[in-house]
């Protein structure tokens, strides 16, 4: 089976496609009183995770995995979108959806519901974890990984575990996936030099900067630092504070 049927083949199976515009997942912790009491995420922020040090982020196209290759979302209009968008923003819907189209210029209805998904399900959630992290004091680091894949005419982009093979930098067992496909190998294993060092320091000593590559700072809340990992690496101060402030226009 050609690989774009194969994943949306797999999410329909696994029920992540049931409702439209939707990316849910089976496979989440289940608080059973016993192993987990309460939602990880507050695990770690009292309790025997707070002193944890975390790293936290996104690709900055989580949602095209399942959603860009998908047929059914091929000619996605306007209407659709906003329909998804208000189950997000409420009676905000239509200046959402404008914020959308002005982030990404040239946006089409499709591009807005790629990044909108990958918002809810991924970008914001783990900006809010870090925020409350940063707000206690506590050690967090950020990224958004954002070198695209030329596979599938670029379509794909940044997508979901894209940046894995980066992470374990061991693009040889990776010879069947081809959402590497078409990556400038110079690129590819320069970056993959600098995520995977960061990832080894920080296992080993709680913090991800390492030689070389540039300053990664924690993520505070005066500074809100995010490292992001594209050829050209460069950490960038509140690099989520567009779409942070848009889904949460009361907060700084």
């Amino acid at each position: 089976m050609p690989w774009p049927q194969l994943v949306a083949a797999t999410f329909e199976m696994f029920g992540r496609t049931e409702r439209w515009g939707y990316w849910s997942t089976p496979y989440l912790p289940v608080i059973d009183e016993v192993t987990l009491d309460r939602n990880p995420a507050d695990l770690l922020l009292s309790g025997p995770g707070a002193d944890i040090e975390v790293l936290i982020g996104w690709t900055r196209e989580e949602a095209n995995l399942a959603f860009a290759l998908n047929r059914a979302y091929a000619d996605v209009t306007k209407e659709q979108v906003l329909a998804r968008v208000r189950n997000t923003f409420g009676a905000r819907a239509g200046e959402a959806y404008t914020a959308y189209e002005e982030a990404r210029p040239g946006a089409r209805p499709l591009d807005v519901l790629m990044d909108l998904i990958g918002d809810d399900l991924f970008r914001m959630p783990a900006v809010s974890l870090a925020e409350r992290r940063a707000a206690r004091g506590r050690p967090v680091w950020a990224y958004q990984f954002d070198l695209p894949t030329p596979a599938y005419d670029g379509q794909l982009a940044a997508a979901h575990c894209l940046e894995l093979p980066f992470v374990f930098d061991n693009f040889d067992k990776w010879s069947q996936a081809p959402f590497l496909a078409g990556l400038n190998p110079r690129v590819r294993d320069g970056l993959a030099s600098t995520v995977h060092g960061s990832w080894i320091s920080f296992i080993r000593t709680g913090d991800p900067n390492h030689a070389p590559m540039p300053k990664w700072a924690r993520y505070e809340r005066g500074t809100r630092a995010t490292m992001r990992l594209d050829a050209v690496t460069s950490a960038v101060d509140d690099l989520a504070g567009y779409w942070r402030r848009l889904h949460q226009p009361t907060g700084r």
